[in-house]
């Protein structure tokens, strides 16, 4: 009887007569790895159709249902939400606003300690106030040189005539 010295009868130590050979090599621990990860998910998946088939209250469908958008939609529960601020807050931000474009770190305390918001909070506002006020002049740019190339003045440009000069 021959011995086999295939790389799957060295590394299994099988008779290649007693078993048929792969089409291609699988590392040994990448099939742990998809071994281990086949029983987590039918794992997974059994807990999920035993949770759904025998809980009584709503709170455990909840709890089941959250538990999977956390697995899913981890990096959208993580985004702050949106501030709304006041009516009032935001004619006092927009009051200090048209007197001053830029605020220093005191004034920026002292205008979140007035309206109760945190100072990130006037600073954003105030990013994003600032970024709205240069596109409106940008804008307002744009529209002011369109209007001045429509409405031209066309002068002649006097051209030097060869004539003697008399006096």
């Amino acid at each position: 009887m021959s011995k086999n010295f295939s790389i799957d009868a060295l590394l299994n130590n099988v008779d290649h007569e007693n078993k048929t050979s792969p089409m291609f090599y699988v590392n040994p621990l990448f099939q742990t790895f998809l071994h281990q990860l086949q029983l987590e998910q039918t794992k997974t998946l059994n807990q999920l159709s035993h949770s759904l088939t025998t809980s009584d209250s709503d709170e455990d469908d909840n709890s089941s249902v959250s538990s999977i958008n956390k697995t899913t939609n981890s990096s959208s529960s993580a985004r702050r939400k949106r501030t709304a601020f006041s009516n009032e807050q935001l004619i006092e931000l927009e009051a200090e606003f048209q007197q001053k474009k830029y605020l220093s770190l005191v004034e920026r305390s002292q205008i979140a300690r007035s309206l109760h918001l945190s100072e990130i909070q006037v600073k954003i506002w105030w990013q994003n106030r600032r970024a709205k006020w240069k596109r409106i002049k940008a804008g307002q740019l744009r529209q002011f040189s369109t209007h001045c190339e429509n409405n031209k003045i066309l002068c002649p440009i006097p051209v030097h005539v060869k004539k003697p000069f008399t006096s």
